[in-house]
């Protein structure tokens, strides 16, 4: 469909908030993984779902690498650095990367990271209901860093990695770290 269509035309969903709350709640930063292969078709379906996350003008400026093997799953991740101590566990990656090309003017660079982000959140959120955890991995803005990641992924100077996303089956006696957030009283400012 190219056209408008109306609103009631959008389908219903059959998901509580409380159901919503439960997803959001599961999802969490898993960083310890079963020795399972991750099946590439769960995550092309579950990027297909990510893609549905709004984006500025719809330009989607934004790629996943999909990194499907052990090795250099580990070895990608250790570019980011603060992966020390699980890197080597994870069995799958996907590198996040923006396309400062999706927009002509310097003053929307900031793009390729608001929408890749939105999407990659749909995305974890799509995995965790495929029964796949995942975990975000910062993505630094450090020179060396950057050039080993173009080389490795042949990224023309125009994409930039945004984050990264471990994927896994959690190994169900894996540590989860406690993460306290915040309310609505610290986080609504009227």
């Amino acid at each position: 469909q190219s056209i408008p269509y109306p609103h009631h035309e959008l389908p219903e969903p059959a998901i509580s908030t409380d159901e919503l709350r439960k997803l959001f709640v599961r999802r969490r930063s898993v960083r310890w993984y079963l020795d399972q292969p991750v099946p590439e078709d769960k995550v092309r379906e579950a990027i297909n779902m990510a893609s549905l996350a709004p984006s500025a003008c719809n330009r989607q400026p934004y790629h996943f690498h999909f990194i499907n093997n052990a090795q250099q799953a580990a070895k990608v991740a250790g570019f980011a650095g603060g992966t020390v101590g699980f890197n080597q566990n994870l069995q799958s990656l996907i590198v996040v990367v923006g396309d400062l090309n999706a927009y002509p003017t310097e003053r929307d660079r900031h793009c390729i990271y608001i929408d890749a982000s939105l999407a990659t959140m749909q995305l974890m959120l799509a995995l965790e209901t495929m029964g796949l955890s995942t975990c975000p991995i910062n993505w630094p803005d450090i020179e060396f860093r950057e050039r080993l990641m173009e080389q490795e992924l042949e990224l023309p100077p125009h994409q930039r990695p945004i984050m990264l996303l471990a994927i896994g089956f959690a190994d169900p006696e894996g540590g989860v770290p406690y993460s306290a957030k915040k309310s609505d009283a610290l986080l609504v400012k009227s």
